[in-house]
């Protein structure tokens, strides 16, 4: 019996000098009783107990949805092995979309290429039905031994392969052999895997690019969003959505050049990261279709209104409702960034998961599903009330009153106090004004 996700063991190095599994047991029981030696899944497998012994000083045992983890640390307790355990939420989804977003009979070939510990490799191979094999990279010796390490651990070595390859290298060197699925899970920007990751995905396969650098892309550094995004970003309180929407927008360009287009299937921004899923389709008719969701957003801080711009003379420098002056960012992606299909799909097999934080998932997954039909770049009740100089008002009273008015009016998930409205901005002020005057 696995012991709960996100538990650990841990265990000294001198653990594995014995070979007499005998021995490892008695001496387990021993420093750690005869409860604890259930909980321990490294005996499980005699070829990752001789693994191990190459490991630098001791290691932590964790549990991941269905996925055994051994990762190094150092006297300290600070891993040698990246792992990030906060990121769980992303690996969910990540299993979830490619077992949704796919038809059942298409036999999926993954690539990892920046795996680290390997947990993303070994969790598509094992909670994803249709993967049929995974390519894991890393260009630390040590880090591909660890996840080779884990690879084995979950008895995956027909299926999961881990190899030591710079992440763009591997993937240029599979542009005759590709993939249906490349994920980047990059420490900041994606932005330089993007060309070998679109080389290197089969026509109707998709890319999966995570963001955590949220700080050039919500504008609170622009030149470093203009210099990796070669996008124009600005500061609002619908930033979260805006660094999606460039990052999907970045991805497009790139992919026009080498006459390939563009959907987004899925997209989510949680925790410190932006997240998107795009399906790659050849073809200059694919190309120009996609470049054709490009366009450019023209924003009035004062009275809160937001428009897009499908070219640069159709910007205002001036709002149309208070003449105040205008920030513009773009280009960005102003299509849908939601399959409903899909994110049905994705709802439907959450309950299959195991996470510690499937409410959290659940509820994310019917906030888009809600905000799927609802126009892009999303208010706050906060920001109305700040320019209203008003108490927030609940949420909730909100979208009942904007629904009664005649208003599409749904949550979203970027925010828990932002919804989404076809409402004009002087209607929604003028409803927070009442029910900020109501006891």
């Amino acid at each position: 019996m696995l012991p709960p996700e996100g538990c650990h063991t841990h265990v000294p190095a001198d653990f594995f000098h014995d070979r007499s599994r005998t021995a490892n047991r008695m001496k387990h029981r021993v420093l750690y009783g005869q409860n604890a030696w259930s909980r321990c899944l490294f005996l499980h497998n005699r070829n990752a107990i001789e693994d191990q012994r190459t490991l630098p000083i001791d290691f932590t045992e964790w549990i991941e949805g269905r996925a055994r983890l051994a990762i190094p640390t150092s006297t300290g307790g600070t891993s040698k092995v990246f792992y990030n355990r906060m990121m769980n939420l992303n690996r969910d989804i990540a299993v979830l979309f490619a077992s949704s977003h796919f038809p059942p009979s298409r036999q999926l070939r993954v690539c990892d290429p920046m795996t680290a510990s390997g947990v993303r490799a070994v969790r598509y191979a094992q909670e994803t039905p249709n993967v049929l094999t995974v390519v894991a990279a890393d260009n630390e010796p040590e880090t591909v031994q660890v996840a080779r390490t884990n690879i084995t651990r979950n008895r995956l070595e027909e299926r999961v392969t881990a190899v030591e390859s710079d992440a763009n290298l591997l993937l240029l060197n599979h542009a005759n052999q590709r993939f249906d699925l490349v994920d980047l899970d990059p420490f900041g920007s994606p932005a330089p895997f993007f060309e070998n990751a679109l080389r290197a995905t089969l026509d109707g396969g998709v890319i999966a690019a995570t963001a955590t650098d949220m700080g050039p892309l919500t504008g609170a550094r622009a030149a470093a969003c203009i210099r990796k995004y070669g996008a124009w970003p600005m500061r609002s309180e619908f930033g979260k959505e805006t660094a999606v929407r460039i990052l999907a927008a970045c991805l497009e360009r790139i992919a026009g050049r080498l006459e390939l287009g563009i959907k987004i299937a899925f997209a989510h921004a949680s925790d410190h990261y932006a997240r998107i899923y795009a399906q790659v389709n050849k073809g200059r008719r694919s190309a120009n279709l996609s470049s054709n969701y490009l366009g450019f957003l023209e924003y009035c801080p004062r009275c809160l209104r937001r428009d897009a711009r499908t070219s640069p003379e159709s910007i205002r420098t001036t709002c149309e409702d208070c003449e105040s002056k205008t920030r513009i960012g773009g280009p960005v992606w102003m299509a849908p960034i939601w399959n409903g299909n899909t994110v049905r799909a994705m709802i439907a097999r959450t309950p299959t998961l195991q996470s510690p934080r499937l409410s959290e998932l659940q509820t994310t997954l019917t906030r888009i599903l809600e905000e799927k039909q609802s126009p892009a770049f999303h208010y706050t009740t906060d920001a109305f009330s700040s320019i209203l100089s008003v108490k927030p008002p609940a949420l909730r009273q909100v979208l009942d009153a904007l629904t009664r008015a005649g208003f599409l009016a749904t949550r979203t998930h970027f925010t828990p106090n932002g919804f989404c409205t076809n409402a004009p901005c002087k209607e929604i002020a003028s409803t927070l004004r009442v029910l900020a005057s109501e006891p």
